[in-house]
């Protein structure tokens, strides 16, 4: 992955994902900071499953698949999809491997620090992980 410059995304257009379209101008400022906005290439790793759950990502750009060892695999390319919410979950490890099928564009989060903001500030945590679990009770159903 290779970090790109942080302008060459509109902050206004980032605002409007899904993910963080209730927060407050507080809560959004507080996410915001810990944001990298980074690019992929096509065949690119991005998570292996097993790992410590060192990234959250938000797709802006690009078409990445999720695949599972049991042989189930789901493609991602919705501006505003997540990817790695093991970051927050515990035991903290990825469950499945995901690989940019084309070049790609992604928001970044540590998940170290995602983690820290989701404990520390209940409010905000307990928003971010509502979206979080709407997006894999949304995934579960197309099983």
């Amino acid at each position: 992955m290779r970090q790109l410059n942080a302008q060459e995304t509109d902050i206004n257009e980032i605002k409007e994902l899904g993910f963080f379209r209730d927060l407050l101008p507080e809560e959004w400022a507080e996410v915001y900071a810990l944001l990298n906005h980074v690019s992929t290439i096509e065949g690119e790793e991005l998570i292996r499953e097993g790992d410590h759950a060192h990234t959250f990502f938000i797709i802006l750009r690009g078409h990445f698949m999720i695949h599972y060892r049991d042989g189930r695999a789901l493609t991602l390319n919705q501006r505003g999809d997540i990817i790695g919410w093991s970051t927050v979950i515990s035991p903290f490890q990825y469950t499945a491997n995901v690989t940019s099928l084309t070049e790609g564009e992604l928001l970044a989060i540590p998940g170290d620090r995602f983690l820290e903001l989701v404990q520390g500030h209940a409010a905000l945590g307990e928003k971010l992980v509502k979206k979080i679990n709407e997006t894999l009770y949304h995934r579960q159903s197309l099983d």
